[in-house]
């Protein structure tokens, strides 16, 4: 994680912002989506959205998920140790939801570095698409012009 954001910042210093024409639409959003990510409101709102939903997806009963499973297990009762996921994970591991909210806090921020880094990439993925697409269409002449008339 730590390689990712120190990638992320060296290539947000060394790749020109914008190019003399000013930004493309898509590199505008891209660097506002960059800003949303890197706002630390922003993400303790996600973090605690993000935590929310894991939160109800743990407490989901294990129950119904064993009973269906049972086909697949020969028709054999499964025995589930414990009756949510909460509790089967937390009977690996004591600190587990300590550990998962600290993960989530910790990916939001990879999160703001990556889409930092991808702002400042766009000018040079959206030349080199031009490019791409200058060198599909002279292929395309080319093979036009090497081609048997139809007739």
């Amino acid at each position: 994680m730590r390689s990712m954001i120190v990638i992320a910042a060296a290539l947000a210093v060394s790749t020109p912002a914008f190019a003399a024409e000013g930004p493309s639409e898509a590199s505008a959003e891209a660097q506002d989506m960059a800003e949303k990510l890197n706002n630390p409101a922003m993400q303790a709102a996600m973090a605690g959205g993000l935590s929310a939903m894991m939160s109800a997806f743990l407490d989901m009963r294990v129950d119904g998920i064993a009973k269906a499973l049972e086909p697949l297990n020969g028709g054999k009762k499964l025995k589930m140790k414990g009756n949510t996921i909460r509790e089967m994970a937390e009977r690996k591991d004591p600190r587990f939801e300590e550990k998962m909210q600290g993960s989530t806090r910790a990916a939001i921020g990879g999160m703001g570095a990556l889409a930092t880094a991808f702002a400042a990439m766009m000018p040079q993925l959206e030349e080199a698409m031009g490019k791409m697409g200058e060198a599909m269409d002279s292929a395309k002449d080319k093979a036009k012009d090497q081609l048997p008339d139809a007739n």
